[in-house]
């Protein structure tokens, strides 16, 4: 009898845990069961609300906490915590969703967010991560946070267009307890004297404690047969046996763990200070708790508030030394975490310096601090000690996770809340740019081909010479270049001009444009680019082009310009900007809106123009969706004694309007979302192909065309046609900057930037002659 309960306890203990990797790890009965196990995850990745409905009672053997976003140099500030099936997120910023892409943070299975503020620096990245988790499937999800989260969402219908994904929106103001299977969270709600109604919610989480192992031997003398009994018993639920006696789980069970608690704080200022301190007495009876350990408190507060005197006084006074602090948007937190950008831009960089500058948050890393080692490195330092500096360097030291928390914390730092092991810095995204240069030139042939770019144009000169007789304005700057969502290397669209000495255009701004700026250039001289910044244009309302506004408007208004900013943008863009004036945070002063429509049959031009270096702007429709734009700009400053004037398509198929607007421009920007052999996919989008741009260019007699807004397939290249097709044609990277003198000689890059990304694109054929396969076959049964 026992023999058997132990066989099937052993079955009945990995189903109940429900944790996919116990099927791989577990050999003996279980390896029979793999191909059904391998059936059971694809239905549960199809219907996840299966997989939850399974696992609804089941305690998770597994709970971490994640770092998404540290706010270091424009990344948001979110914190992931996922189980062994649910998954939850604490604040949600712009590049939220880029972050979690690049970390491999799968959001498919999120259920539930929590917001600490109802304002952009919170909720900016919202908009963008829903659209993408219902392409993912998701089709249920639960907002929790201050007031106005739902008419938010409502006011961005137009632009965030939720069909399949079901949003509840939960005011944590009255709604101040949440509760599943996993943990409970309770709202502590601050109120400021002076902005009564701008609510911040700070969270009270208390994991659910793990029930002890279950005595198989206290099961039999109980009474207790095998079967789903014992799965109950173990998850902590009493039950009843057949003869009508009930067993209680602390009987047969093992005393379990201690609930682990854990806070998250928000104190955006001063005036809600006095509010925290008035939870003195809730946070304390936390902390005093036999019941419960507070394991962590997570401060989302910014660094003038968790320095403030008051501030950390309320820390020491209501949480024990034993209590783990994690301060997010810290002055320590001194990497963003997009790595791949960094490595990408390192590898374009050994091309053509001037046009792939390295980022300032790279430099400012190197200087301020030496970048973390590769783990080879690590290797070889280990090699080098002695036996007894190794035992040494082994032994962990008392306050090591104390110290180690004081150097700040960046993307995909952890913390191990069940097992409780603590501070994690194993995956810590880092930066190793001798890695990047290595695998550059580890690449047949890319060695020489950039020692013959050298000799062949300034282009690839770090020197003065390379900036002798250049031209620096207009200076073109991509900030981002891919399509619909961002990736690793490719963020959604924006292209920064600097138009004069001074003077500074956007030409759309999609999600995480200003973290861009920030990056690229370094905090100090992104001020000075904000103040600078004297219009934005938006050429149609789909989110990619658009999201990243409201960041733009408040940093620069933060910073107290002379005037406010022009901005270009569709008509329809006003009740969503009216809403978040009169519901969030005033921003009404820091625009002055013209409608795209108005400049169809009377350019702008005049004073309000001249001063950003620019004669007149023009626009036209273009054919995408409605109120879909393209625009021209002719500048003050002269190419060749002629004015230059630069043409940007927006998203569009090929037009004819856009043609005629940007006839004889010196520059063309279009979108090239689609290769060529996708031309009916691109039509049914209503994007365009490669060559389609280019002709587009040549119809018009653009002198140079840059290629941009490629399809996230396209993630570091793409499929290029002939060098011919390609003369006077540019392709677009993230962080490249390009002035017209420039644009003469960039068609030199390609033979060691094809090298380069040799491997890569060598997939892209691959995949476009399986795709020509597909289409074969199919037309051949069409014809039978």
């Amino acid at each position: 009898m026992l023999l058997s309960l132990v066989k099937f306890h052993r079955f009945k203990r990995i189903v109940v845990d429900g944790i996919r990797t116990n099927y791989k790890v577990t050999t003996h009965p279980i390896r029979k069961f793999s191909k059904s196990t391998t059936a059971m995850d694809a239905k549960y990745e199809r219907q996840p609300n299966v997989l939850r409905k399974k696992l609804s009672n089941v305690v998770p053997g597994s709970v971490n906490l994640q770092v998404l976003g540290a706010g270091a140099n424009g990344s948001p500030s979110a914190v992931y915590l996922f189980t062994d099936q649910s998954r939850y997120l604490f604040n949600c910023g712009e590049g939220t969703q880029r972050l979690a892409y690049e970390h491999k943070t799968r959001l498919s299975r999120l259920e539930q967010i929590f917001m600490t503020r109802n304002t952009w620096t919170s909720v900016g990245g919202l908009p963008g991560l829903a659209l993408t988790i219902q392409d993912a499937g998701v089709r249920q999800l639960g907002v929790h946070g201050p007031p106005h989260l739902d008419t938010m969402l409502q006011s961005m219908r137009r632009f965030v267009m939720l069909k399949n994904l079901q949003m509840q929106n939960i005011d944590a103001t009255t709604s101040q307890h949440f509760e599943d299977s996993i943990l409970s969270v309770q709202s502590v709600v601050l109120r400021s004297e002076k902005q009564p109604e701008q609510s911040v919610i700070s969270y009270i989480c208390k994991l659910k404690p793990r029930p002890g192992a279950l005595n198989l031997v206290k099961c039999v003398e109980h009474g207790v047969p095998p079967g789903p009994l014992l799965g109950q018993l173990k998850n902590g639920q009493d039950v009843q046996l057949p003869d009508g006696k009930v067993v209680r789980s602390v009987d047969v069970t093992e005393p379990g763990e201690t609930a682990l608690s854990f806070v998250f704080i928000d104190v955006p200022s001063v005036d809600y200070l006095s509010a925290l301190q008035s939870h003195a007495k809730e946070y304390k009876q936390l902390a005093d708790s036999e019941l419960t350990e507070v394991a962590l408190v997570v401060h989302f507060s910014p660094p003038a508030m968790t320095e403030h005197a008051d501030y950390r006084q309320f820390m020491a006074e209501n949480f024990s030394q034993c209590t783990e602090h994690i301060y997010l948007n810290s002055p320590s937190n001194s990497f963003s975490g997009y790595a791949a950008t960094h490595r990408i831009q390192y590898q374009l960089h050994q091309l053509a310096p001037l046009v792939f500058p390295l980022l300032a948050e790279s430099l400012e890393l190197q200087h301020n601090c030496p970048l973390k080692k590769t783990k080879l490195d690590e290797e070889e330092a280990k090699e080098e000690l002695t036996g007894e500096e190794k035992t040494k360097h082994e032994q962990p030291k008392k306050d090591d996770q104390k110290q180690s928390l004081n150097q700040g914390v960046v993307p995909m730092t952890s913390f191990h809340l069940r097992p409780k092991k603590g501070l994690d810095r194993a995956l810590e995204s880092k930066l190793t740019p001798e890695e990047y240069i290595k695998e550059t030139h580890a690449v047949p042939g890319v060695t020489e081909l950039l020692a013959k770019l050298k000799c062949d144009t300034k282009l690839s000169q770090e020197s003065e010479l390379a900036t002798e007789g250049r031209s620096n304005y207009p200076r073109i700057i991509f900030l981002g270049t891919g399509s619909c969502i961002p990736n690793k290397t490719r963020n959604v669209s924006s292209i920064l001009i600097q138009t004069a000495k001074e003077a500074f255009v956007l030409l759309d701004c999609g999600e995480g444009t200003h973290g861009q700026i920030v990056r690229l250039y370094g905090n100090e001289r992104a001020k000075e680019i904000m103040l600078q910044l004297q219009a934005i244009y938006v050429s149609h309302l789909h989110a990619d082009h658009h999201i990243g506004l409201i960041a733009l408007l408040t940093e620069r208004q933060q910073l107290a310009p002379e005037a406010p900013l022009l901005l270009l943008a569709p008509r329809q863009i006003e009740p969503w900007l009216q809403f978040y004036n009169r519901q969030i945070e005033s921003i009404a002063d820091s625009y002055t809106l013209v409608a795209n429509g108005e400049l169809l049959e009377h350019p702008l031009k005049g004073e309000t123009v001249e001063r950003l270096g620019i004669d007149s702007i023009g626009t036209c429709l273009v054919r995408h969706c409605p109120h879909a734009f393209g625009i021209s700009l002719t500048l003050q400053a002269e190419h060749e004694g002629e004015p230059i004037k630069i043409t940007y398509s927006g998203d569009t198929m090929p037009c004819e309007d856009l043609v005629e607007l940007g006839r004889n421009s010196t520059v063309l920007i279009h979108e090239a979302t689609m290769e060529d052999d996708l031309v009916e996919e691109a039509r049914i989008k209503t994007h365009s192909t490669i060559s389609q741009a280019i002709q587009q260019g040549r119809d018009m007699q653009a002198k140079h065309t840059i290629l941009t807004h490629f399809s996230q397939r396209y993630a570091k290249c793409p499929r290029l046609p002939s060098n011919e097709d390609m003369q006077h044609v540019a392709i677009a990277f993230d962080n490249m900057q390009v002035t017209v003198d420039d644009l003469k000689e960039y068609e030199k890059l390609y033979p060691a930037l094809m090298a380069m990304f040799a491997e890569y694109t060598e997939e892209l054929e691959q995949r476009a002659v399986k795709r020509e396969l597909k289409q074969e076959r199919k037309r051949k049964l069409a014809q039978t």
